[in-house]
């Protein structure tokens, strides 16, 4: 009789010991699922999906400016603005080498969504639009930046003059001038730009990938090159 009792409380113990096992067990697994959703909680949320800007000209092409084959491998957008010194110095120093090795050969399309950091820089923004009527968008550009120290630059008598230099038919462009006839346009690629994260100029999305600031020629080359002979 000793031994079946003996027996019977070796069973019962390791009953007892198997449940507390089991508890445990439950009880660890919910401690590392409460720590888990704290975890999760203190993340900052997901970012929401960014805009594409390229995206956003296929949609409306009224509101950027293109140049270059519509067929190129290889697509540049750029949002700059014309009181921006670092775009001042992306226009003399990388611009051009990008319009000769890549725009002229086809290799590369050229978007532009006209932009403006600020009010004062606003009628500047409007003048490229206007001489874009004219397909004369870059060659208004350049001649914004290059009298960019001036100190009415970008006021009306700076406006006028970079629209003379980049030959254009100067009734039409004033005509469009005192119409401010692209503020609704500015208005919704400020919007646009805001949307795709970018608060600053210079910034560049080579095939969506991004640059940002007034990167030297071979920084574009390089990148432009990847993805020619990816």
């Amino acid at each position: 009789m000793a031994k079946k009792v003996s027996k019977k409380r070796n069973v019962q113990s390791q009953q007892k010991q198997t449940n507390w096992l089991l508890i445990g067990g439950i009880v660890g697994i919910g401690v590392i699922g409460l720590f888990a959703l704290l975890f999760l909680s203190l993340q900052d949320p997901a970012a929401p999906e960014l805009l594409s800007l390229e995206q956003y000209c296929q949609d409306n092409p009224d509101n950027c400016v293109t140049e270059g084959s519509a067929d190129a491998p290889v697509t540049i957008v750029e949002i700059s603005d014309y009181g921006c010194i670092h775009c001042r110095d992306f226009y003399t120093q990388t611009e051009p080498s990008l319009k000769e090795q890549y725009v002229d050969s086809g290799k590369v399309r050229y978007i532009v969504v006209p932009f403006a950091l600020s009010t004062a820089t606003y009628a500047a923004a409007n003048g490229g639009l206007c001489a874009a009527e004219q397909d004369r968008y870059f060659e208004y550009g350049h001649a914004m930046f290059a009298q960019y120290d001036d100190a009415d630059a970008r006021q009306r008598d700076g406006i006028e003059r970079a629209g003379q230099a980049a030959g254009l038919d100067m009734a039409q462009f004033t005509e469009c001038l005192n119409q401010s006839r692209y503020n609704n346009v500015l208005q919704q690629n400020i919007q646009a730009v805001g949307d795709a994260g970018v608060s600053s100029t210079p910034n560049f999305f080579v095939n969506g990938q991004h640059i940002e600031g007034a990167q030297p020629f071979a920084a574009f080359q390089q990148q432009i090159d990847a993805l020619l002979n990816s």
